[in-house]
């Protein structure tokens, strides 16, 4: 892994950005590996320029372009991470995982992981220590999932409040080649491509549509229901429709 340390300064940080960011992440960028393992396209930049979707790392990158516009000019870093026990996939590292550091400070920065669905940062205190309290929704079971995090003298350590012994961790070093040491072992280990498009209701991303390749056959999941499951060539017309019309920033025809 290529790193770099990143030296924290103080910087103004709009509320209002940071949530518009997330906002227009969940609203635009769908989580996909369509365009790595069906597409054939390497570097996360070109699959959120191409298709408007991506892994941890397109979505996050998404949000750092977001915040350094001319609307904002806030500058963050894509920083290394690990995932809780629920979320690994076999096979994978430990550090499989990015997401975005903000500095505030020389002594504070926001972490924002859009991948985990994030509603507002998570503030991190490298003076003060304390536990900070930030709401993320799990977009699958479409519930609110509170998690905590806390400095531990080199990285952020979280947990989400019901399962406090399941932990995971952000780091404090910016990430130079997150394709190529960290997105690739995902895409080995999980070859089979999926996308989730989520839009904003009420505040919060609702996951509007989830689509997965399994042994050939495509599994199509409109709100939160299966819709279909077999070869995407005999997609039912009224669903190639939905793809065409909603789906097309994000997706090739599926036959």
């Amino acid at each position: 892994m290529k790193r770099r340390e990143i030296n924290l300064f103080k910087q103004t940080v709009p509320s209002e950005s940071v949530h518009e960011a997330l906002n227009a992440c969940y609203e635009n960028i769908a989580f996909s590996t369509f365009p790595y393992l069906s597409y054939q396209l390497s570097r996360s930049a070109h699959t959120l320029d191409k298709y408007h979707s991506g892994n941890c790392i397109a979505m996050t990158t998404f949000l750092k372009r977001f915040l350094q516009s001319n609307n904002y000019k806030v500058r963050s870093f894509i920083v290394p991470a690990s995932v809780p026990s629920i979320f690994r996939v076999e096979g994978t590292p430990d550090i499989c995982h990015v997401s975005l550091l903000i500095p505030l400070t020389e002594t504070s920065y926001y972490i924002l992981d859009p991948a985990f669905y994030f509603l507002e940062p998570l503030y991190v205190d490298t003076l003060n220590p304390e536990p900070y309290r930030v709401d993320s929704m799990n977009i699958h079971k479409q519930v609110h999932e509170p998690l905590i995090g806390q400095y531990d003298g080199q990285r952020c350590v979280c947990y989400f409040e019901d399962i406090p012994t399941d932990r995971w961790s952000y780091e404090a070093y910016e990430v130079l080649d997150p394709d190529e040491s960290i997105g690739i072992h995902f895409l080995t280990h999980k070859p089979d491509p999926f996308l989730c498009k989520t839009t904003m209701i009420d505040g919060v991303p609702y996951k509007d549509y989830h689509l997965k390749m399994e042994h050939g056959n495509l599994i199509f999941i409109q709100d939160h229901r299966e819709v279909y499951r077999g070869p995407p060539a005999k997609m039912p017309e009224e669903l190639q429709e939905v793809v065409e019309q909603h789906l097309f920033k994000y997706l090739r025809p599926m036959r």
